[in-house]
Parts: structure tokens; C-alpha cells; sequence
């Protein structure tokens, strides 16, 4: 269930950021190399994510399937993904250590908002630079209201960063806090499993 919800979001992420990508192609090279800067950090998050959910499927395997005469723990935390083998093993011989949690994802999160932010802000420079020289070198109110059309519009494109941005941090940040949740429980598990089988 889980892991069809974060597919569902990935996919919308990244539907948002294509369709804000796609608006940009052949209109405004600096917001388009924004969003795909934007694409590539989204996708370095989901990335571990995927690699975060997989190694809390080793273990939750594991835990459902501890032979009932158990002689040796590694031979057990063996089918356990690498990342989480030292510090199940730590928790099964008594010391309270958490189970690891993302490592960058929590500080994508919040740089793919600022990077949305930072292609907005990019734009609007561009398009106030644009009006500023539509009103210096003409003084016909005829040809101002003409030269400042196509900067204005360039404002409404400017924008759409911070969509792409703000659109793939929450997908993301609802990935990774349906994958941590997933983490939590297998460790309340793999508690139970101590008090008992382990």
C-alpha cells in the first residue's frame, strides 16, 4: 500500500515539474535549465527513497521469516540489507540505537523550494531588466505599451518555478514520511521480535 502511495506522488511530482519544464521549451532557456535542475534533485531524492524503502523490505522479510532454532544472529542478518545490519545487531544484543534514517532527503526537501524560489527571482529580474529597457529607449506611449507586452508575460512564466519546486517538495517530503513511517514500524518489529524470538 505504502509503496503504491509513493509512486502515486512520485508520479505526480514529476507530472508537475515535466508540465512546468514543457512550458518553458523554447520560450525561456533560464527557467527551463531551473526546473530541470529542479528534476534532478527531485530525482536524486526519490532515488533514496527507493533505496531507503528497499533496505526496510529486507528487514521486515527478515523479521517475518526467523527460523524457530536460531544458532547464530549472522547467519539471520544476512538476508538484512547491509545499512541496517550493524545497527539491528546492536539493538538485538540490548543497546536502544535508532534505526538510520534518510541521509539527504530531509535537505532536499527544502532546497527544491528554495530552487523554485531562486528560478522566480531569476525571472523576475530578467523581466524588470526587459521592462527598464523598453522604457528607456522609447518615449511613444504607443510603442512602451507594445515593448512592455512580452516582459510582463515573461512575468507570469516566472512563477512557474516555484510551482515545479514547491509541487516536487511536497511529493517528496510525503515520500519520505510514508517511507520513515514504514522504517518505524518494522523497528517496533523488530523490538517485539527481541522480546521474543531473537
Amino acid at each position: 500500500m505504502n509503496r503504491n502511495i509513493c509512486l502515486a506522488a512520485f508520479a505526480v511530482g514529476l507530472a508537475v515539474v515535466g508540465w512546468v519544464g514543457a512550458g518553458y521549451a523554447g520560450n525561456s532557456p533560464l527557467a527551463l535549465a531551473m526546473t530541470l535542475v529542479i528534476a534532478a534533485v527531485y530525482g536524486t531524492g526519490a532515488v533514496e527513497m527507493l533505496r531507503f524503502h528497499q533496505a526496510t523490505a529486507t528487514l521486515a522479510r527478515a523479521l517475518a521469516a526467523i527460523p524457530d532454532n536460531l544458532a547464530h544472529l549472522g547467519e539471520w542478518l544476512g538476508a538484512v540489507h547491509p545499512s541496517l545490519q550493524n545497527p539491528v545487531r546492536l539493538r538485538v544484543e540490548g543497546e536502544r540505537i535508532g534505526l538510520p534514517g534518510p541521509a539527504i532527503t530531509p535537505y532536499l526537501v527544502g532546497l527544491l523550494v528554495l530552487l523554485g524560489m531562486l528560478g522566480t527571482f531569476l525571472g523576475m529580474v530578467v523581466t524588470l531588466n526587459g521592462a527598464v529597457l523598453a522604457l528607456e529607449h522609447t518615449t511613444d506611449l504607443h510603442t512602451i505599451r507594445g515593448a512592455l507586452a512580452a516582459p510582463i508575460k515573461g512575468l507570469g512564466f516566472a512563477f512557474g518555478t516555484s510551482v515545479a519546486g514547491v509541487a516536487a517538495s511536497a511529493m517528496l517530503g510525503l515520500i519520505s514520511a510514508l517511507c520513515r513511517r514504514e522504517r518505524l514500524r518494522a523497528g517496533q518489529t523488530l523490538d517485539s521480535r527481541i522480546a521474543t524470538d531473537l
